[in-house]
């Protein structure tokens, strides 16, 4: 039995045999399904479906079959179980050896393809028989820390070969998932991307969401886009009966108005000034917890140092570097209700930025500070910047504590092989697992998947961050992410 699951997808989602095991109560054969860890070191056996906690222990429909691509460490996998969605993971493609190894290692890799996106053929993609694509596209050609050479920049060819290939299959995907950061929305990629689906009669909602309105005190403002095709749409009901968490629109029409065309007069204006509108959550953000809530106790910080045979103590002589080049210390205390973020070089100081915490508050004393100056903005809602001084003892975070702020469950852990920087790395490069299941129960809606939250996990501690508003909404998100980069303090 385990073979029929890919047998049904080979006769294709138009035969009588697929429509009858879709829309039957009583189907061709059993699917079963079986909740699945995200760390339980093997993949769900053939034919079986994963399920988060709100999944059913049973469905009369075969799983959704999910290609990853830019697997990573598994983020969207993890945010797949959580959802209770579902699904089934039938391939995850990457190049890097070391996602390889934290994958494998949480997921098993009978999934696992060790791949170039380019090399991928329109055959090969249609004999997966996805229902789901999820992707996480290298983000440093639309980053502002970055040239932003979009198309231009070799590392969207993936992105852009996956784009024409889409128009290529004779059974594509009917739902994709996107997660990149803020500026993808404004990209020649996401263009000719929405180009593409707009060909193919599909529709979208794209959103600008951070975790702190999600509960978790850390800041990584990202684009996320959700699209699907007409028998999906259908699939999920009409937007007056869905849960009012976001609003669909044709993808031809968030593309905008048509560009000018050469030796018109007139008429291009709008589309070069043209902004993407991007969506937020149906809540008012709050105050996230405090980020003590989501440190370890000392004890185990300890065991978790010795298992890495590496102390997360930053040495006197770097933070002094750093202070005497006027860079931001980006040191947060047990009390702050947020945390800078995590990325590519977390956990590489004196090189980029990472978020530090104080060792022993009370033997540092009063730290001075001011408003923080950095990629986030500054103003209402930006962050406090902890001036460091000598003596001050300031640590990273451990790979335990950076996991809990990027919302993956405690079971994920690491092969014991990878070392600190690399871990660091590799959650740096990730996702934000809570919020990308939150968007997947919304992308599967009449699909299997359990309604998505309509209140947000937050506590509002009543000062004017608290109270929620434009600074963390999508416009204040976009303003932020898409505005001129001040690296030193005026």
């Amino acid at each position: 039995s385990s073979v029929r699951p890919t047998f049904l997808h080979l006769l294709g989602r138009s035969s009588p045999l697929w429509r009858h095991s879709v829309q039957t109560s009583n189907p061709v054969w059993p699917v079963l399904a079986m909740a699945v860890g995200c760390s339980d070191g093997a993949a769900a056996p053939e034919g079986m479906v994963e399920v988060g906690d709100g999944g059913s222990s049973s469905s009369s429909r075969p799983p959704l079959r999910v290609v990853e691509f830019f697997a990573g460490m598994g983020g969207m996998r993890c945010a797949g179980t959580l959802s209770g969605a579902p699904v089934q993971v039938v391939a995850a493609y990457e190049i890097s050896e070391i996602c390889a190894e934290a994958y494998r290692h949480n997921f098993g890799g009978a999934d696992w393809k060790l791949k170039t996106i380019e090399r991928l053929k329109a055959e090969e993609l249609d004999r997966l028989g996805g229902d789901v694509w999820v992707m996480s596209p290298p983000c440093q050609p639309f980053t502002r820390s970055g040239r932003r050479q979009d198309h231009e920049d070799n590392r969207t060819l993936a992105l852009l070969h996956l784009i024409q290939v889409l128009g290529e299959m004779r059974t594509p995907p009917r739902f994709l998932l996107l997660e990149n950061v803020i500026g993808f929305e404004r990209s020649e990629s996401r263009r000719r991307l929405l180009t593409m689906l707009a060909s193919l009669g599909w529709e979208g909602a794209e959103f600008a969401l951070d975790p702190e309105s999600f509960g978790l005190p850390n800041r990584r403002p990202r684009y996320y886009g959700l699209f699907r095709d007409g028998a999906a749409r259908e699939a999920s009901g009409s937007e007056q009966d869905a849960p009012s968490c976001c609003h669909w629109r044709p993808a031809s029409e968030l593309l905008g108005p048509p560009a000018q065309e050469e030796g018109a007069a007139d008429g291009g204006a709008d589309a070069e000034d043209f902004v993407p509108e991007l969506q937020g959550t149906p809540w008012q953000a709050g105050s996230p917890p405090a980020l003590g809530d989501f440190l370890q106790a000392p004890e185990d910080l300890a065991r978790e140092e010795a298992a890495l045979g590496y102390s997360l103590e930053i040495p006197q002589e770097v933070m002094q570097q750093r202070l005497d080049k006027e860079c931001r210390d980006d040191i947060h205390l047990r009390s702050d209700r947020t945390s800078s973020c995590l990325t590519k070089v977390n956990g590489r100081l004196p090189r980029g930025f990472s978020p530090l915490v104080v060792v022993d508050e009370a033997e540092a004393g009063l730290l001075e500070q001011r408003p923080k100056v950095s990629a986030q903005g500054e103003g209402p809602g930006a962050a406090t910047d902890h001036i460091w001084r000598p003596g001050v003892r300031v640590r990273y975070l451990s790979p335990a504590e950076q996991l809990r702020l990027m919302g993956y469950p405690e079971t994920y852990s690491f092969p014991p092989k990878l070392g600190f920087k690399e871990i660091a790395g590799l959650v740096g490069n990730s996702l934000n697992v809570k919020i990308v299941s939150w968007l997947i129960r919304v992308l599967l809606a009449g699909e299997g998947a359990p309604p998505p939250e309509l209140h947000g996990p937050v506590v509002d501690d009543g000062t004017e961050e608290g109270a929620g508003g434009l600074s963390r909404g999508p416009a204040g998100l976009v303003e932020k992410g898409w505005g001129p980069r001040v690296p030193r303090y005026s």
